[in-house]
Parts: C-alpha cells; sequence; structure tokens
C-alpha cells in the first residue's frame, strides 16, 4: 500500500536490550516478519553516525516509558483486581518488539483543507477531523514516545543526499522552522468525551499516548486515544513545509499474554489488528 502524506523508516528497537540479550523468543514467530526482521541501515558513506543517533535516541524514549509505565501500574494495581504487580514496566523494560518510526510527512499539495479550527487550536465536539496528513487511528501497541515534531521548508532546502566527503561527520542538518507556520496544523487527539483538542510538544520534551493493548490489558481503565495529523491549511511566502518526528511504539513480546480472560497473546492480537486492513 503506498502512501502519499509521508515516508517512514522502521526500527526494531531489540538493540534496547544490549548486545549480550537473550535469545528473543521472536525466533520461533517467523510468520511474522513485519514484528520479527533485523534492522537495514543506511550506509555510513550516507549517512554517517544515523544509526548510532538513532539507537541512541530509542533508548531515551523507552528509559522514559520505563517511568511512565511503572505510573501506569501503580494506577492498575489500585483500580485491576488481580493486576499483575509491574506488568507493564516490565513489558517496556524487557520486550524485544518495541518499534520505532521514523515519519517524514511531505509538503501537502492541492487546495488546503477548509478551516476549522478555534482561536485555541482545538475542533469543537461533533466537527469534521480534518486528518490530512494523518487520517484518524489508535495505535495497538502500550505506550507510544513521541518527539516534538521539526518543521522544514522545503521550498528553500531541499533535502538532497549526497555522499559525505568524510565518512565520520553527517550531513549538514537543514535549518528548521521555529514551529509550524500554520498554527492549526499538527498533532490532535479525541477525548472520552469526543473533544478534539490539538497537542503540543515543547523541543525539549517528550509526550506518550497510550495504545490499544493497554486498553486491553486493562480492560478498559486505560483507553487508547484516537488521534490524527493536520497537513498545514495555508504557507508562507510560497513554502513547501514538511513535518518531521519519532514515534517509538512500546508494545509486548509476542508470546505476552493481553487478554487473561481468553488467553490471548500479543501475536494473536496483532494478527487479528492486521485483518482489519485486509
Amino acid at each position: 500500500m503506498q502512501n502519499f502524506a509521508k515516508g517512514s523508516f522502521y526500527v526494531n528497537c531489540n538493540f534496547y536490550q544490549g548486545p549480550g540479550r537473550p535469545k528473543s523468543t521472536n525466533e520461533a514467530y517467523s510468520d511474522y516478519p513485519e514484528l520479527t526482521a533485523p534492522n537495514v541501515w543506511p550506509p555510513d558513506h550516507l549517512l554517517p553516525g544515523f544509526r548510532q543517533c538513532f539507537e541512541e535516541l530509542c533508548s531515551l524514549v523507552i528509559d522514559t516509558a520505563v517511568l511512565v509505565a511503572r505510573q501506569c501500574d501503580r494506577y492498575a494495581l489500585a483500580q485491576i483486581e488481580g493486576y499483575e504487580p509491574c506488568y507493564l514496566e516490565r513489558v517496556v523494560r524487557t520486550s524485544t518488539t518495541t518499534k520505532a518510526r521514523l515519519l517524514h510527512y511531505f509538503p501537502p499539495t492541492g487546495s488546503p483543507p477548509v478551516d476549522q479550527s478555534s482561536t485555541n487550536g482545538s475542533l469543537g465536539r461533533g466537527e469534521q477531523d480534518v486528518d490530512t496528513w494523518c487520517t484518524t487511528h489508535i495505535d495497538h501497541g502500550c505506550l507510544t514516545g513521541l518527539t516534538s515534531a521539526v518543521y522544514i521548508d522545503e521550498s528553500s532546502h531541499a533535502p538532497t543526499l549526497a555522499p559525505c566527503k568524510d565518512s565520520s561527520s553527517p550531513p549538514a542538518p537543514l535549518p528548521f522552522l521555529p514551529g509550524a507556520p500554520d498554527p492549526d496544523s499538527g498533532l490532535y487527539i479525541r477525548s472520552r468525551s469526543g473533544a478534539i483538542t490539538k497537542v503540543k510538544i515543547p523541543s525539549d520534551c517528550l509526550a506518550f499516548q497510550t495504545g490499544e493493548t493497554l486498553q486491553l490489558i486493562t480492560g478498559g481503565k486505560f483507553q487508547a486515544v484516537p488521534h490524527f495529523v493536520r497537513a498545514a491549511g495555508r504557507s508562507v511566502d510560497g513554502g513547501q513545509v514538511a513535518r518531521n518526528t519519532l514515534a517509538v511504539f512500546t508494545q509486548p513480546g509476542l508470546e505476552e499474554i493481553v487478554d487473561r480472560e481468553t488467553g490471548k497473546t500479543y501475536a494473536q492480537f496483532c494478527r487479528e489488528v492486521a485483518e482489519r486492513f485486509r
């Protein structure tokens, strides 16, 4: 399936377990290549240092997710009879199936979307989702860690790539915009009451949202967050603005039980999710 709104680079974060990590049970799930395949990294002569930087950033996100998971466990233990102490923290800390997705949202083409936002960056209940960069959906993992978005005007700084003269030095970074030129573009979430609110992540912060597996594990005490990304409705001086961000999806091992009533494993749940899109 082609996606003309964004490009993605996926990485399996099993490196988080370190070079001496125990043998993964993923080998028993060879029919799940989207979850168990080894990573393919860009060659160093094109992007020197990329792999190291990527792994360091993902590890930082997972380290922080462990702390968030610890607090989720405290709530779940108090609210859910029979909840396994430290379950989510253990899953986040030890999983070999956590995935990272580096996202590049292409500059929008065609007519800009109708402006339905209020002046405070929220959409009223019952109004149409303007999901022009990414349609409304929920993540199917446990916790999703998100970095602040970086906006680049590609009309002034085209993302060309040439072999580096010095294999030890990365390419010069592209200049960032101070923010989206359209204040209504960006990430939006829908609350349980149906209200739609724009999420603003400061540049020195991470954000976390809950996914469908955590909803299943906790019997709905935690709810998966519907969200979408709205493209820029207008540009400045004819610019072509692209949005860039990183999402890290923490998720259980494929053998983990995620539904205590039925004994369903995460592998079985992933297969169910895949069938929804067939």
